[in-house]
C-alpha cells in the first residue's frame, strides 16, 4: 500500500502517468508495478486494442496494416486521456504520432523509459508476437531496432521525464529507479 502522502499520489492525483519508450524497454512490467503501489487501474494500450477488436496486434497489422493499427492506438488513447488517477503503457509508436501528445500533455505525466539498442535487442531477441520485429533483415535486427529507435526517440524525448535504464538493472532495481526519478521530479 502507497502513503497517501506520498509526493507521487500528491502531483498526480488529477492526472495519468504515461510510460512510453521502445518496444521491450519495460513500459508493461513497470506501469503494472506502479499502478499497484498507487492503488490506481493499469491500462496497456496494446491489450486494450487487442481486447476492443477480438484479435492480436499481429493479426491487426496482418489484417489491415499498420496505419489502421496506428488510428486504433490513437483512438485509445484520446480513450484513456479523458480518465484520470491511471497508470499508462502506451504502443512503442503511439507517442511517435504528433497528434498523441496532446492527450498526453492536456492529461498527465509522460516518463521515457529509454534503453540502449543493444539492452532492447537482448529483450526482444526471442519475441516473435511483434509485427514490426518481422520486419528486421534476417541476421541483423540490432540494425534495424537502431534505424526505427533513431525515427522515433526525438518524439519519445519529449517526455517530462526520462529514466535511462543501465545495462545490467534487474527488473526491480530499475522499478527502484523509476520510483525515485518520479519522487525525486514531482
Amino acid at each position: 500500500m502507497v502513503e497517501r502522502e506520498s509526493p507521487i499520489l500528491k502531483a498526480t492525483a488529477d492526472k495519468n502517468i504515461y510510460l512510453l519508450g521502445f518496444m521491450g524497454s519495460g513500459k508493461t512490467h513497470l506501469g503494472a508495478r506502479l499502478a499497484e503501489m498507487l492503488e490506481w487501474p493499469f491500462v496497456d494500450i496494446d491489450v486494450l486494442i487487442e481486447g476492443e477488436q477480438g484479435m492480436t496486434i499481429a493479426d491487426i497489422f496482418a489484417k489491415y496494416g499498420e496505419p489502421y493499427f496506428r488510428q486504433l492506438e490513437l483512438e485509445a488513447l484520446k480513450s484513456v486521456s479523458k480518465l484520470q488517477g491511471r497508470v499508462v503503457a502506451l504502443g512503442g509508436g503511439t507517442p511517435a504520432r504528433p497528434q498523441a501528445w496532446s492527450y498526453l500533455r492536456e492529461s498527465g505525466l509522460t516518463v521515457y523509459i529509454k534503453r540502449s539498442p543493444e539492452q532492447l535487442l537482448v529483450q526482444l531477441r526471442h519475441d516473435t508476437t511483434r509485427p514490426l520485429l518481422r520486419q528486421a533483415p534476417p541476421g541483423d535486427p540490432l540494425s534495424f531496432i537502431r534505424a526505427l529507435l533513431a525515427e522515433r526517440e526525438p518524439f519519445y524525448m519529449q517526455a517530462d521525464l526520462t529514466l535511462e535504464c543501465k545495462d545490467g538493472w534487474t527488473k526491480e532495481e530499475t522499478f527502484h529507479h523509476l520510483l525515485c526519478l518520479l519522487e525525486d521530479r514531482l
